[in-house]
């Protein structure tokens, strides 16, 4: 059972590409200071909606009006133990019907360690950019995709690949297959 805080069917700021679907997980271990989603942080169990009812939801969601991209944020989509095995599961199943949805996910862990992590690496192969880092708030920036300027964006497709760190550009488009 995921714990959904917000399922926006329509999102036109936390995208990469364009227009969203916006899933927003609840649970969050970092708690950075100045975070604009502190709501999201404690985890609440009334939050609890089964993984085939949020894939169902999503899907409707992704091609109604028209096609669009999956963001997954929060809380942290990559936490374990709270998130994590239902991001996989719900984006596996969104993968499989929707074989050509780019995923974007933000997280406040560093992809260095979730690769070297099966778990994790599992999660990684299902996204194609990865807005990786906690917020710092003494590093705050505006203009950007993220918040603060230690955070990255990344070509998660092309990391894996080469096993090295690959920071997406900023004109990034991975074409649909």
């Amino acid at each position: 059972m995921a714990r959904l805080h917000l399922l926006r069917e329509t999102d036109l700021h936390n995208c990469y590409w364009g227009i969203s679907t916006s899933l927003w997980f609840n649970g969050c271990p970092h708690k950075c200071l100045g975070c604009w989603n502190r709501e999201t942080w404690d985890i609440d169990e009334s939050l609890e909606i089964p993984n085939n009812e949020v894939i169902e939801r999503t899907l409707k969601a992704l091609d109604d009006p028209f096609p669009k991209d999956l963001t997954l944020l929060g809380g942290d989509p990559l936490m374990p133990n709270a998130n994590l095995d239902d991001v996989v599961e719900i984006v596996s199943a969104i993968k499989k019907a929707r074989p050509h949805t780019r995923v974007l996910c933000w997280t406040g862990f560093r992809i260095e360690p979730l690769i070297k992590t099966k778990k994790f690496r599992a999660a990684l192969e299902l996204i194609d950019v990865l807005i990786d880092g906690r917020y710092e708030q003494s590093l705050h920036v505006t203009g950007k995709k993220y918040g603060s300027s230690n955070q990255r964006i990344i070509d998660v497709k092309e990391t894996l690949k080469i096993g090295k760190v690959v920071i997406a550009p900023e004109n990034y488009e991975r074409n649909k297959q």
